[in-house]
């Protein structure tokens, strides 16, 4: 099988992995958000913030070093879980230590058994089977995508099962318990490798991981610092709604276009010997990323009151923009992403860090001036300064390793995408169906948004875009699937 095809083929079960789960999920959030109320979800934010927090601290890049590594064995996929291991119980440890002290600062003492649990939970995490990088890769994404439809499934039916009966904020927690049980086990059904204390190469592997602990840590603060200003500065329901309107916004990211782009690093890091090669391989993934990360986001954007109506209920409206606003991140997402693919095949992992620190004391810098008294101000400055960060990042990493010829041309050749977005958003907002219905509103507004955009990207691409070779090698890959899904059908 080409490595095109297998990378196409990957993507594909990746995002049908994702979407699966977050159709779960959704059911899930539409209980959810009906049976605990905001107050719920503000306290557990604050203990998954913290966790993030500690989380991130034991973040050592291991699955990126195993993707990148050119061969791996036994004893360097044993030896990245032994470092995690270790470093992950010591956090847990941390956690344990400090959650008397969070709890006395938020003046509630449930956040100490909350905290416990979470703790217990990252070191079982650790025990899963590190066999499973063999399988990546490999690309053969199949099991993996198995075992965590049934851990989402498993972990949703005992959070509803726990909100229904009891009511109570501890349906979210234990549901979390359950997935990363679930995966735990699952990992040592899917491949027969049995993991073993070492730590044989662990200096190569920290070599590459010491850039990445400190710019996890501040690409975290970067993400969530806005959320821990809320959370000392209002009350738990007011966290709460800015915590799950934040989290919804951020699906399509994690669910979607990170899942569909991570066979992209194993291809980006087949070509780096080659800077025509790259360069080609580079736009070509960006274009595909932007064609996912722009439609979803504009619809998000244009139809923030609808979408939050229909999944969370009226009681939740009044916070619609802050989605909104959210939403507009996900472009940034996929930027930043793209650019940071080519800082780990290229090995300049330090670079990240660069831009951590950069983009954290100018994004938090400026909102700590601008203050908290407005939130959506808050949140819409926010998200304009990560948009604009990201953009110039993307701006040097493409002029530094594909040329300024190359960035400029990048620029050029995603417009079509951008304004077939412009387009579908500023139409469907004016022809956009009203019925008695919204989840039929929503479905038929959704349908209008991408058949305006399938539309517009069409006529500018048959006018002047597919005469570019990456929109070109786009066309083509896009007449392949259909042919392949016509011969599978018949």
């Amino acid at each position: 099988m080409s490595n095109v095809k297998k990378g196409l083929i990957s993507s594909i079960l990746l995002v049908a992995e994702s979407l699966a789960k977050k159709l779960i999920g959704v059911v899930s959030t539409l209980i959810l958000a009906r049976v605990l109320v905001p107050e719920d979800f503000g306290l557990v934010a604050i203990a998954t913030l913290f966790m993030g927090f500690l989380d991130v601290l034991a973040n050592t890049g291991t699955t990126q070093y195993l993707l990148r590594s050119d061969t791996i064995d036994s004893d360097t996929v044993n030896t990245s879980w032994t470092i995690d291991l270790i470093l992950r119980t010591f956090i847990a440890l941390v956690m344990i230590a400090v959650a008397p002290f969070v709890s006395d600062y938020y003046e509630d003492s449930r956040l100490t058994a909350i905290f416990y649990v979470f703790a217990a939970l990252m070191i079982f995490r650790c025990l899963g089977n590190p066999g499973v990088a063999f399988l990546r890769r490999e690309q053969n994404y199949a099991p993996l995508v198995k075992v965590s439809i049934i851990a989402k499934f498993l972990s949703v039916s005992i959070a509803v099962s726990i909100a229904l009966i009891f009511e109570s904020y501890w349906a979210l927690i234990l549901g979390q318990c359950a997935n990363g049980i679930t995966m735990v086990a699952g990992s040592y059904f899917i491949h027969p490798h049995k993991p073993k204390l070492t730590l044989i190469n662990a200096k190569e592997q920290w070599h590459f991981s010491g850039w990445l602990i400190p710019q996890s840590i501040l690409g975290y603060f970067r993400t969530q610092l806005d959320t821990i200003m809320v959370s000392s500065t209002f009350g738990k329901a007011s966290l709460g709604s800015y915590h799950i309107l934040k989290y919804l916004a951020f699906i399509p990211s994690s669910e979607i276009l990170l899942p569909a782009t991570q066979p992209l690093l194993v291809e980006l890091n087949k070509t780096k010997n080659d800077a025509t090669l790259f360069a080609r391989q580079f736009n070509i993934s960006f274009i595909g990323t932007m064609l996912l990360a722009l439609p979803i986001s504009g619809f998000m954007a244009s139809q923030h009151q609808l979408i939050i109506y229909v999944f969370l209920g009226p009681n939740w409206v009044e916070y619609s923009e802050l989605f909104a606003c959210f939403s507009l991140l996900i472009p940034a997402f996929a930027i930043l992403n793209q650019a940071r693919r080519v800082l780990v095949v290229f090995g300049k992992t330090k670079h990240m860090l660069y831009y951590e620190v950069v983009s954290f004391f100018t994004i938090y810098g400026s909102l700590f001036l601008i203050g908290l008294e407005d939130l959506f101000l808050f949140g819409a400055m926010r998200v304009g300064l990560e948009n604009a960060i990201c953009l110039i990042f993307l701006i040097y990493i493409t002029s530094s390793y594909t040329g300024l010829r190359n960035c400029l041309r990048l620029l050029t050749i995603s417009l079509p995408a951008l304004i077939a977005v412009v387009v579908a958003s500023s139409v469907v907002n004016m022809v956009s169906l009203d019925t008695h219905y919204k989840v039929l509103n929503l479905i038929l507004n959704g349908f209008i948004f991408m058949s305006l955009f399938v539309l517009t990207l069409s006529i500018i691409h048959y006018s002047a875009a597919r005469k570019t070779e990456e929109w070109g090698y786009i066309e083509g890959l896009i007449t392949k699937g259909i042919s392949l899904l016509k011969s599978k059908i018949a």
